[in-house]
């Protein structure tokens, strides 16, 4: 789109510039000033991580933000500029990652009081990302123990910040905390993109996992979005089967039935959450007839 100014105008005028194509007229009074023209386009943020001496370095260019209030009762939005400084995941520090397992890594821009900040959590840890919540973060530490999910790091630790979701990084590392592996995707954003990409159903298809799966053995969810299991069991005859799913070491409620004949059967469903671990214990079944797994 192109804008055309006729005239001009004592003070400053600053024009919004609406996203349709053509050409917009504006006409200006004829008096002398600034005219300054911004941009409503949301943008994507650009992050880089780089991996040196088995740490990870996650690095963002300047950065202009709008935060919300640090008061979760007030709408008011501040605006921030700034380029904030490195922040380094040391080395043996796993963020809950886990051994030769895909983990998708979110990089936060923290407002400590007019001065950008990055900060980082494993999506696995199920944090509420949603910008509309204060963010408390703990200190790196660099000594190799930034090591839970659920915690958000940052260089120095930072209570009740107004932040953003700018980006994530994807990596496999063959040893957790060793980041001796280039990421494989590294991704910024701008505005609410974490909240669809990282919904069920969103970009899923049913899938027919039965050969590949089996009771017992202990899974992962590396989709970095909640995936919906499916499991449908012959029972054995004359018994009460039972399949109980384990999720992120939790054991969940048994799906059960006595079955007075082979010819009947027990199902369970569930949701594992990103990053999550999951596994089923079945007990007086024949055999696992359909793992269906939406993912």
């Amino acid at each position: 789109m192109s804008l055309i100014l006729q005239g001009s105008t004592s003070g400053s005028v600053t024009l919004q510039e609406p996203a349709v194509a053509g050409t917009t007229v504006l006409n200006l009074p004829a008096v002398t000033g600034t005219v300054a023209l911004t941009s409503n386009t949301v943008q994507i943020q650009s992050i880089s991580a780089s991996i040196a001496s088995s740490a990870l370095t996650i690095t963002a260019s300047a950065l202009t933000l709008d935060f919300r209030s640090a008061t979760l009762g007030s709408g008011t939005v501040t605006t921030v500029t700034g380029t904030p400084a490195n922040l380094v995941i040391s080395s043996g520090s796993t963020l809950g990652t886990i051994n030769a397992t895909q983990s998708r890594i979110v990089v936060l821009a923290l407002n400590n009081g007019g001065t950008i900040e990055l900060a980082a959590v494993n999506i696995s840890g199920g944090n509420q990302l949603d910008e509309t919540n204060l963010i408390s973060t703990t200190a790196e530490g660099g000594a190799g123990g930034a090591d839970s999910a659920n915690v958000v790091y940052s260089t120095t630790a930072r209570t009740s910040l107004a932040y953003r979701v700018i980006g994530y990084i994807e990596s496999t590392q063959a040893t957790a905390g060793t980041w001796a592996t280039a990421p494989s995707t590294i991704q910024g954003y701008g505005g609410q993109a974490l909240n669809a990409m990282s919904s069920l159903g969103y970009g899923q298809i049913y899938q027919d996992l039965t050969a590949s799966r089996s009771s017992g053995t202990t899974y992962y969810n590396t989709t970095n979005k909640p995936i919906f299991v499916f499991i449908t069991a012959q029972a054995a005859s004359g018994n009460t089967t039972y399949l109980t799913p384990t999720i992120g070491g939790v054991a969940q409620l048994s799906g059960n039935t006595y079955c007075a004949s082979s010819a009947y059967g027990v199902q369970q469903q569930f949701i594992v959450p990103a990053g999550q671990s999951y596994l089923i214990t079945a007990q007086n079944i024949g055999s696992i007839n359909r793992w269906l797994e939406l993912r």
